[in-house]
C-alpha cells in the first residue's frame, strides 16, 4: 500500500554518477554553479539535458537573461555543450549513467584534450571564456558599423497571366 504523499512523488530512475569531475571545475559565477547543479538535476541518463533557457530560469525562479550570461561561463569551463535550442549535454565526468561501467566507457571514448583533469583547466577556462567575449564584442562592433549582412527574405515572383 502506498502513502499519500507516495502517490504525488513523481517516479524517477535512479542515476549513477561519479562526480569527481566537479574538483576540475574552475572559479565560476555563483549563477553559473546554481545552474550547473540544477542541470545536473534534470539530466536524463548520459547527461542530457533538455529543456530551453526559460525553462531553466523557471527552474531556478531567475530571469532568463541570467541563464544566458551563465552558460557561456558553463561552456568555456567545458562542463556543458549546447547541442542545439534546448538541448545542452553535461560532460561524461559529470553526467549521470545507468550504471557505472556506461560512464567509464563514455570518459575513455573521450579525447585526452577533452577530459576535465587534463592540462590547467582555470586557465584553459580563463582563455576559452575570453573567446567568447571577444567574439561578441566583434559582433557588436560589426552591427554599430553596419557590416552586419541582414538576412532578408527572397521576394516572391508574380506569377505572369
Amino acid at each position: 500500500m502506498t502513502s499519500v504523499a507516495e502517490e504525488w512523488v513523481p517516479r524517477r530512475n535512479v542515476l549513477w554518477g561519479s562526480f569527481n569531475g566537479l574538483a576540475y571545475v574552475p572559479r565560476l559565477p555563483p549563477t553559473a554553479y546554481t545552474l550547473l547543479l540544477h542541470m545536473m538535476t534534470e539530466q536524463e541518463p548520459g547527461g542530457l539535458v533538455v529543456a530551453t533557457h526559460d525553462e531553466l530560469a523557471a527552474g531556478l525562479a531567475m530571469e532568463r537573461g541570467m541563464i544566458s550570461r551563465a552558460m557561456p561561463h558553463l561552456v568555456a569551463a567545458r562542463l556543458v555543450t549546447v547541442v542545439r535550442r534546448g538541448r545542452f549535454q553535461l560532460h561524461p565526468m559529470i553526467a549521470a549513467f545507468n550504471d557505472p561501467r556506461e560512464q567509464q566507457r563514455a570518459v575513455k571514448a573521450l579525447p585526452r584534450d577533452m577530459r576535465l583533469d587534463a592540462g590547467d583547466f582555470e586557465d584553459e577556462y580563463e582563455r576559452r571564456f575570453q573567446l567568447h567575449l571577444d567574439e561578441k564584442a566583434r559582433k557588436a562592433e560589426a552591427k554599430a558599423k553596419g557590416n552586419v549582412t541582414p538576412i532578408n527574405k527572397t521576394p516572391r515572383l508574380k506569377r505572369v497571366r
